[in-house]
């Protein structure tokens, strides 16, 4: 179990894809289209529904999906702080540690 008390910014990745045009390419890509019969059809109505619908569902469970790293929950960090500091000011007030803190100072 890891402990972390301040949370670290991670690094942001950049990703740097050039961009260039290519006509061979293009004209490939354009017969290659007009042999398949997917020449920029518009889509239905349904089409777009289920588009929609299932870039929506992949948005949620993107979002609602456990990390895998599995993080602690919040409240787990609540109660470890606040033993942390409990058990603090139990060895401070409790177990003469102040006393002979100054007692080693003044002598």
């Amino acid at each position: 179990m890891k402990f972390v008390f301040l949370k670290i910014p991670k690094h942001k990745k950049f990703n740097y894809r050039p961009r260039y045009w290519d006509p061979e390419r293009e004209e490939f890509e354009k017969r290659k289209r007009e042999l398949d019969g997917n020449d920029n059809k518009p889509k239905t109505d349904e089409e777009v529904k289920d588009d929609l619908k299932f870039q929506m569902e992949t948005r949620w469970r993107r979002k609602h999906a456990p990390d895998a790293a599995g993080r602690s929950s919040p409240w787990m960090k609540l109660v470890i702080y606040a033993l942390v500091i409990f058990f603090g000011l139990y060895f401070i007030f409790f177990t003469g540690f102040i006393n002979n803190l100054v007692r080693f100072f003044t002598e």
